[in-house]
């Protein structure tokens, strides 16, 4: 293979945008660290408990943050996708009990109007013709023999959606790997950080950074952006 010829393939494979589905924040935060900005998405600082979930807010759209949240512990919780989401006050206060109901509607009021921006800016990027590539870290105790079915369900919502130019990435860890399948990319990391620890700086080095050199040019100028969330 040329020189050219392996530069447009390398060109290729790189992605206008990298956005997370989740399970949880770790995506985000490699990002984050990596690139040293942040590309605000719908699902980037949430925490989604299954790829059932993950599948059901697709196929329901407008129902995520319509409804009725549970109270924070220490996130809240949409009750119509059981998907949780950071509120902007620090988890803390919210874990040992030291805010006012006036404060928690607060919260939640900015919350609903967040994620109705961050909807409507999720559909709009999923439809136009940049080059997106959709991470989803899958939790281990997902993987089973139903996994690429679901897998390829989460392509067509994402379609169904009007999504166009667009590929899913799947990420596991080593220790539990998926088949392989054409529907989507796959990748490993050595292990994910602990969900009580994802901001860890421990695991760093676990394999993130490859994948997001291996797919991710960005075109933003990178800056120094204050990483306020904690643990989920």
């Amino acid at each position: 293979m040329g020189l050219l010829a392996k530069f447009l393939r390398k060109k290729e494979n790189k992605y206008d945008h990298i956005i997370s589905l989740e399970y949880n924040c770790e995506v985000a935060f490699r990002f984050l660290k990596y690139f040293k900005f942040e590309e605000s998405n719908l699902f980037n600082w949430s925490y989604v408990r299954t790829m059932d979930d993950l599948i059901n807010a697709i196929s329901n759209f407008d129902k995520i943050g319509a409804g009725e949240f549970s109270e924070p512990n220490p996130l809240w919780e949409c009750k119509n996708t059981n998907i949780r989401f950071h509120g902007k006050l620090p988890m803390n206060l919210h874990i040992n009990k030291m805010i006012t109901e006036e404060d928690k509607n607060r919260d939640k009021e900015e919350l609903k109007s967040r994620l109705s921006y961050l909807k409507e800016k999720f559909l709009k990027t999923l439809k136009d013709e940049s080059r997106k590539l959709y991470i989803y870290k899958i939790k281990s105790t997902d993987i089973d023999e139903n996994t690429n079915f679901k897998l390829v369900t989460l392509i067509e919502k994402l379609k169904n959606l009007g999504g166009k130019n667009f590929q899913l990435l799947v990420v596991s860890e080593e220790k539990v790997q998926l088949s392989i399948n054409q529907a989507y990319l796959y990748r490993t990391v050595k292990h994910f950080a602990p969900d009580s620890d994802v901001t860890s700086r421990k695991y760093l080095k676990n394999g993130w950074n490859k994948i997001f050199d291996e797919f991710y040019q960005p075109k933003i100028k990178a800056k120094k952006k204050k990483y306020k969330f904690g643990e989920i």
